[in-house]
Order: C-alpha cells, then structure tokens, then sequence
C-alpha cells in the first residue's frame, strides 16, 4: 500500500512558488494543499492558478493541524525567522535558499527542530539533477581517481545606478536596503548555495576556508567579489569565484579533478545536461558522458519530495538543513577570513547527501 502524501504549505507566494507549484502535481510524496502570504490577494490568486484547496494568512497556516511541512518561500532576511516559527508551531520546514542570513538563526532552526522532532531543509536541490547525479557516480567510482581539486567559478555581471537614487524623505530606495546589494542577498547568499550544494554533494563538507573579498561599488556597503579557497573534510582543495563585478569570459563553472582524470560539470543552477569527462590514460580531451539518472529539467520540489518521502520512512533527507547551515557557514568564513586575514575552522559539519540510485523513474524519490 503506498503510503499516504505528506501534506504541506507555502509561505511566500512571489514568482518562485510557481514552478513548486507546478511541480508539486508530478509527485506523489507531497499535496500543497495550502498557500499564505502577508498579502492575502497574493495568495488567493496562486490557490487560483493552481488549484489549491486553501489560501490564507501565514498564522492560520501555521495553525493548521494537517500540514506537517512548511517551504518557506519568503525573501531572504525572513528565512530564518520564518523557519523558526514553523518549526515552532511543530512543521518540518523547507527554505528556499539560503537556509538563513545569519549563523544564528540557522543554528536555532536546527536547534528547536531537534527539540520538537522536525526536519528543517534547504534549497537548491539541484544537485539532485541528471548531471550532478551522473558526476557523483563517477567520483564514487573512481573514474577520476582520488579527488585532490575543484573549481568554482560564478561571473555575473550586475551593477548598480551610477548614482544612489534618493526618495522624497532623502533616505535610499528600497533597491539598496532590501534587493542585490543588501548583507544576505548578492551573489555569495544568492547563487553561491547552488555551487556550494554541489560541490559538497560531490565532495562532502568543508571543514576550512580562506579568501579575499573586495566592495567594489562606492555607492553600495556590501561585498561583491569573493575569491576563496576551500579545504574539504576528504582533502580536496577547491578554489571559489563568485563575482557580480566582471564580465564573464565562458570559464567553466565548475570542475572536480582527481589523480586519474577531470570532470566539468554545467551552471549548478540547472539540473541536466551531460558532464564531461577526461581519463588521463585514455582521452584526448573532454567527452560527454551518458546520463543514467533522471531530473534533467526544471526539477524544483524534488528536495521536498525527498524530505517527504524521508519522513514517512524514517531515512535521512539529502537536502537537509545541516546541509544548508554548511553552506552558510562557509560564505560568513569567506567575509571573515579577509576582514580578519586568517583560515576560519569552521564549526559545521554535514552529511555529505546519499547519492540517488540509477534508473529512478521521473517524479518519484527513494
């Protein structure tokens, strides 16, 4: 007998809940039979579009007895403090990334989902994609060898007015206190989770991190050009790129290098494509490697689906929040280590997530 769907919500009913919702349907490990937002009309036109049984205020949603996981799909600074009173009020919680802002309110998320026997979760879930699926086998495998390095680089170029605009009462637009170049957004707490996710998903966890940041814009106080290095738990060094003050030149995005060969894989942004493979004692050069694994589209919901499928079975989920804290651990080590000028120990630590098995069929999870 198939065991019956987890029901769950959304909080935050802006552009992102779309594509949840749409995919929400193709799997049978959940029901989205809530959405709330603290615009009501927000909501009521999402329950609309999709077909969902209910649409209300984030407390009653909350409130309802039915629903045991939250995805919280709200802006970035409320990651955290909406994680918590989900996981307060007793839910499983599932953050669009980055699981939080701030080391501590990940930390307390963790925390009291430990005390009332909750899971907590975080976007991307992209590394549960074909090509990174693909790559991690070939890692388990020893295609590579040992892995002894990695690369990550992301350039994408985005500045701000030439002047800060000012509003009537002369305080800045809201562009500069809550959108890109805000403490928590920028690329480092925007795109830089879905490398990190990857790379930790075919590497493990870092376990140290070093690196130079630079503020770039004069009208803006936060920093946008990262340069790091990483040292995983497994002893892989990587070296880490993320900048939203260059133009891009095509460097790829991410590789894996071992003692017997090389690996590219695509944007972790995205789930599918082949990764490319160079054997040092056979190949000339990179070639595509066939793709056994599904999820080679727009697969957003699939870590919710694990998370699901993992609470009616008692397994541990692969998108986890430990996984999500990491991340974030590691890109407040990268502000630290150049402001301070010294390697930052990390404290952190996360299972590196169990890799899918070949064959799955499209839309379900094991």
């Amino acid at each position: 007998m198939a065991e019956q769907a987890v029901k769950a919500g959304i909080i935050g009913c802006g552009a992102i809940s779309g594509i949840y919702l749409t995919n929400a349907k193709r799997f049978a490990a959940f029901d989205i039979t809530a959405v709330a937002d603290t615009r009501l009309e927000a909501a009521k036109a999402r329950a609309e579009e999709h077909q969902v049984p209910k649409a209300c205020g984030v407390e009653e949603l909350l409130a309802d007895p039915e629903i045991e996981i939250v995805i919280n799909l709200t802006p970035h600074r409320f990651h955290g403090p909406v994680g918590l009173q989900a996981v307060q009020a007793g839910k499983s919680v599932y953050n669009e990334k980055p699981f939080a802002v701030r080391r501590e309110e990940g930390q307390r998320m963790i925390e009291s989902a430990a005390q009332k026997g909750v899971r907590t979760g975080a976007a991307p879930d992209t590394f549960f994609g074909g090509v990174w699926q693909t790559a991690r086998k070939l890692i388990d495998d020893g295609a590579i060898g040992r892995p002894v390095g990695a690369f990550a680089c992301l350039h994408a170029f985005k500045a701000p007015p030439p002047a800060p605009p000012k509003a009537e009462s002369g305080e800045y637009l809201s562009f500069y206190k809550t959108d890109f170049f805000t403490f928590g957004v920028t690329w480092s707490f925007d795109r830089g989770p879905y490398y990190l996710h990857a790379l930790i998903h075919l590497l493990g966890p870092v376990r140290r991190v070093t690196g130079s940041t630079a503020k770039v814009w004069p009208q803006v106080e936060v920093q946008t050009h990262f340069a790091g290095v990483l040292d995983f738990a497994n002893g892989a060094v990587g070296t880490l790129v993320i900048t939203s003050d260059v133009h891009a030149t095509g460097l790829p995005h991410i590789e894996i290098y071992g003692t017997e060969g090389s690996l590219r894989c695509i944007d972790p942004n995205g789930f599918g494509g082949p990764p490319l493979l160079l054997r040092r004692a056979q190949d000339k050069e990179l070639t595509p490697v066939e793709c056994p694994f599904g999820y080679n589209g727009n697969s957003r919901g699939v870590g919710i689906a694990d998370m699901a499928a993992a609470i009616r079975s008692g397994r541990p989920h692969r998108a986890s929040g430990e996984m999500g804290y990491h991340v974030i651990d590691i890109i407040h080590a990268l502000h630290e280590a150049s402001a301070e000028g010294r390697h930052v120990e990390l404290e952190s630590t996360c299972p590196q997530p169990a890799p899918l098995p070949p064959g799955l069929a499209e839309w379900t999870i094991d």
